[in-house]
């Protein structure tokens, strides 16, 4: 991993804070450095720093093995609410469990010498960033890193976690085989649960913005509350940025930055790229509906995203639900016993494709087709905006769960029909089909209160 890629590593960007000994017995932190043996790991490399930690190129003194050492500053391990965000990090990722997050391996404290630290998969490539500064990306480049990259949120928020800190030093565009530009987006520090009470974007306890000025969406800039939208805008700033050559708004100060992002227009996209490609008006139009001032103007998901950007809703399903790591594809054995001849014929299934293509048995005389079994259950992947509605059966009145979730329901080949439910919003109803995989999008809509006129004038503290 080169060194201007480990900037997105380092975690939220806060003041030092002074590590004080609390009694005689307390244990001195180590500052951890170059050469030194960390748990199993040989330290062999510093790779980059920031104000939480130090990234090292580690090595396994046994097996050889190369990896990314996440090491928390000595000074920040008896802060335990940045010990607990550290440790957060390590626990987003792997709830999240995506292809195009960074893996994080393991989390561990020691306590002689007292170290926290992580042990991540170690990247080959370059951020997003670096990419941006040499310049010449093609249209192809840019559809393809922002499709990995909606892929990747889409997938975080149908978990209930909002990123909040996207920008192109936390996307990074690793080597895999052949391909150089292969996503990995990376520090989830600063990552928080959709459905958590504080989702603010201001950290009253260490006192700072939690996120990267220039990437950050209005309600963010503001310091308000935020959900999986913010990190829809900061998809369309860094989407702007790859097809302008430079982000939609950009200031010296704070102050001014934040006043422009609230209440500014963003300027209009150029005809061509920098690389000199006419822009597509269906590309140019997803990238400022991202910037929307008002997030209920914005694609309500990241599978909205991935719709207008060419993913077919057959695929859909698979790019925010991938299989999981490790877990492998689950393989079928279809027996078909062949009358006649005492043979017995195997074939593995793979995963419900498109079309059911029939298995053609060889038999004496006129070919016979046998179709391919189906599997038992769809998976429906829900989501709404603003999240955290009740889903229900319309027809029982059954609770199925909350937005975001993914349903595994019984194939058929009626639709059920859905309820969604969130206090302050309209009931909406939507009938969905359960005869394959597929993902869907519910736009809510505020509840009007009903004006109440008293005497002939208008009560306004009426419910």
């Amino acid at each position: 991993m080169q060194e201007d890629g480990l900037k997105g590593l380092m975690g939220v960007r806060v003041s030092d804070v002074s590590a004080s000994l609390t009694g005689d017995e307390a244990v001195p932190a180590v500052d951890t450095s170059v050469g030194e043996v960390v748990g199993s790991y040989r330290l062999e490399k510093l790779l980059g720093e920031g104000a939480m930690g130090k990234v090292f190129l580690g090595r396994h003194v046994r097996l050889n093995r190369a990896v990314a050492l996440k090491v928390l500053h000595d000074r920040h391990i008896r802060d335990q609410s940045l010990v607990q965000r550290f440790l957060q990090e390590a626990r987003t990722v792997n709830e999240i469990n995506h292809h195009h997050i960074v893996e994080v391996h393991d989390f561990i404290e020691e306590l002689i010498p007292e170290r926290v630290y992580c042990v991540m998969e170690l990247l080959e490539g370059e951020t997003l960033a670096g990419r941006l500064a040499r310049g010449g990306l093609t249209l192809a480049t840019t559809k393809r890193i922002c499709r990995q990259m909606a892929s990747a949120l889409g997938a975080a928020h149908q978990v209930g976690v909002v990123h909040r800190d996207v920008k192109p030093d936390n996307v990074f565009l690793a080597k895999r085989g052949e391909e150089t530009e292969y996503v990995k987006v990376l520090d989830f520090g600063v990552a928080k649960l959709l459905a958590a009470q504080d989702a603010s974007t201001w950290d009253s306890e260490h006192g700072f913005i939690i996120g990267t000025p220039r990437y950050m969406a209005p309600e963010q800039a503001a310091g308000l509350e935020v959900d999986h939208r913010a990190d829809i805008y900061a998809l369309g700033t860094i989407l702007y940025e790859m097809l302008a050559g430079r982000t939609p708004f950009e200031a010296t100060t704070f102050e001014r930055l934040s006043a422009d992002i609230v209440s500014r227009p963003p300027p209009p996209l150029p005809e061509k790229t920098p690389a000199g490609e006419p822009i597509p008006e269906a590309l140019r139009e997803l990238t400022l509906a991202c910037l929307a001032k008002n997030p209920d103007e914005r694609p309500a998901s990241m599978g909205e995203v991935l719709s207008r950007l060419g993913i077919s809703s057959d695929s859909l399903a698979q790019e925010l639900n991938p299989p999981k790591a490790g877990r492998g594809l689950l393989l079928a054995a279809l027996a078909v016993l062949v009358l006649g001849l005492g043979l017995g014929l195997f074939a593995l299934t793979r995963p419900e494709p498109a079309s059911v293509a029939p298995v053609v048995v060889q038999v004496p005389g006129p070919a016979v087709a046998v179709p391919a079994q189906l599997p038992e259950h769809v998976s429906i992947a829900l989501t709404t905006s603003p999240a955290g509605a009740t889903v229900r059966r319309d027809d029982t009145g059954e609770v199925l769960g909350k937005t975001p979730v993914t349903l595994k329901l019984n194939r058929a080949a009626e639709p059920l029909l859905l309820r969604f439910e969130l206090p302050d919003f309209e009931a909406l109803k939507k009938s969905v089909p359960l005869d394959g995989n597929g993902a869907f999008e519910v736009t809510l809509k505020r509840r009007t209160k009903a004006k109440v006129v008293r005497d002939g004038v208008l009560d306004p503290f009426a419910d």
